[in-house]
């Protein structure tokens, strides 16, 4: 680890009555100068091998995410919107574009997104952390071992914000709380990549906090809904921003981390900023092995419900044609932000309780021909939609508040009179009962499918669960590069 330098002194014994904006003095600030430490010290070596190896399989899982996501006509958007190539710049995995460092951040952490299908912990961290890592560590040329680490970094980071930042049903309904530390999750991943001292990452973590995008529900202003979501592409730049300026020795915000009056909690709406949170358990507890890698390509709030229709069709061999109802108890978050039986766009479908059903009804192989322009317009689609019903179960909604599960139960009618029904408590793939790897892998397979890397699919799976063998990256993005 690397000692505390002569500031923190400096900055205790000065008469000011202003904090130091790197080495504040007051207790509440305690907790996140630890953090600031840890990270500052973190190395590959250090990291647990189960770590590691979680690790390299979100970046398989997440790199997967950001190809299928450019074979998309939002994909297809952004690309457009990013026009361009720079040689000496970072690359779009599947695409010749390369671009400066934040914007390739940037466009990866959005075409992470564009399905909805990469991991999910309490938001998704790998939107941000592996874009922002990947851009650092080709700007710098850093080894995989470095950028291994960043990606750890970035985890412990960022859902230790979270937790710091809670806040309670009310405020929760207004601000999307649980998205705002995405940006400092990119912004400790991209600094642990490039490396430096205590101060710089204090001030990455500060300019990360500064650069934060305001924590908006985009489900919630009318259909089609946002189609860049949480703005998971605009956190990415700002935390590789925060490296990249920090490296740089300019001065970021470290205090406004955890001020408690006008700091970074008070900005993004949290009412019950916990500060421990921040340092707990630090070097015990690794808070990536807590992601959950997703099976469907959708809110991760539906996957039960997906899970139980498509189990009891396979187990009954239900035709679609057969259903005459089904019904779904959930909890109320559902009914009342994820009810959509007429979904405009692609994004609306992903957020449509109603439309993720149909493709389960229909056995329709998972992935991102779920959003299919023909698929979208499929009348027998829109006809299983209106045969579902939703409603509120309490136990469902008190188990969804108090212990962050999504539950569902499924009831599906036939027109034969029978009846079949299920209650499923976690989704397939989560981090209590992770998939296997195979299943991982035929993932990533199905995500490059079609795309220009997919005769590169097995190599680029052998070569990042074997990416700390090598001293270097370069093969990775030989790889990744369409030309």
């Amino acid at each position: 680890m690397n000692a505390t330098p002569t500031l923190t002194a400096e900055a205790a014994n000065t008469s000011s009555s202003f904090e130091h904006i790197l080495f504040p003095r007051s207790p509440i600030h305690e907790d996140a100068c630890l953090l600031a430490r840890f990270l500052s010290g973190l190395k590959y070596e250090d990291i647990p091998t189960d770590v590691i190896d979680t690790a390299k399989l979100i970046a398989l899982d997440t790199l997967g995410c950001i190809v299928a996501g450019t074979d998309t006509p939002l994909g297809g958007k952004i690309l457009a919107a990013y026009a361009g190539s720079d040689e000496n710049g970072c690359c779009v995995p599947g695409t010749p574009t390369k671009l400066a460092p934040s914007l390739a951040a940037k466009v990866n952490a959005w075409l992470a997104d564009v399905l909805d299908y990469e991991d999910d912990a309490s938001g998704h961290p790998s939107a941000t952390v592996i874009p922002a890592a990947l851009a650092m560590a080709e700007h710098i040329g850093a080894t995989p071992q470095q950028f291994l680490a960043g990606v750890v970094a970035g985890y412990e980071a960022g859902l230790r914000w979270h937790d710091a930042t809670q806040a309670s049903p009310d405020v929760y309904r207004r601000f999307a709380v649980y998205h705002a530390w995405h940006g400092i999750a990119a912004g400790a991943a991209a600094m642990t990549v490039a490396g430096g001292t205590e101060e710089q990452f204090r001030s990455a973590l500060g300019h990360a906090a500064a650069n934060t995008n305001i924590p908006l529900w985009y489900v919630q202003y009318g259909r089609p809904a946002h189609a860049l979501k949480a703005n998971y592409g605009q956190m990415a730049l700002g935390g590789l921003d925060a490296a990249i300026c920090a490296r740089r020795n300019i001065v970021g915000p470290f205090a406004m981390l955890s001020d408690a009056e006008r700091g970074f909690a008070m900005i993004v709406g949290s009412d019950k900023f916990q500060p421990k949170h921040l340092s707990e358990e630090l070097s015990t507890v690794w808070r990536i092995r807590e992601s959950t890698l997703k099976a469907y390509p959708c809110c991760g709030f539906l996957h039960t419900t997906i899970e139980g229709v498509s189990k009891l069709v396979a187990a009954h061999n239900i035709d679609y044609e057969n259903v005459a109802k089904l019904r779904i108890g959930t909890f109320k978050r559902i009914p009342e932000w994820f009810s959509d039986a007429a979904p405009a766009s692609d994004i609306d479908a992903q957020f449509s309780l109603q439309y993720v059903s149909a493709m389960a009804l229909l056995s329709i192989e998972v992935g991102r021909e779920w959003y299919s322009p023909a698929m979208m317009r499929d009348p027998i689609v829109s006809d299983l939609m209106r045969r579902i019903e939703i409603e509120v179960d309490p136990i469902a909604e008190k188990a969804f508040w108090e212990i962050d599960q999504n539950m569902s139960s499924v009831t599906i009618v036939t027109k034969s009179g029978e009846s079949f029904s299920m209650k499923v408590d976690w989704p397939d793939g989560h981090w209590k009962w992770p998939r296997k790897l195979s299943e991982s892998e035929n993932k990533f397979r199905r995500n490059v499918r079609g795309t220009a890397l997919e005769t590169r699919g097995d190599d680029i799976i052998e070569h990042v669960m074997n990416i700390d063998r090598s001293n270097s990256l370069n093969g990775l993005w030989d790889l990744l590069a369409s030309v």
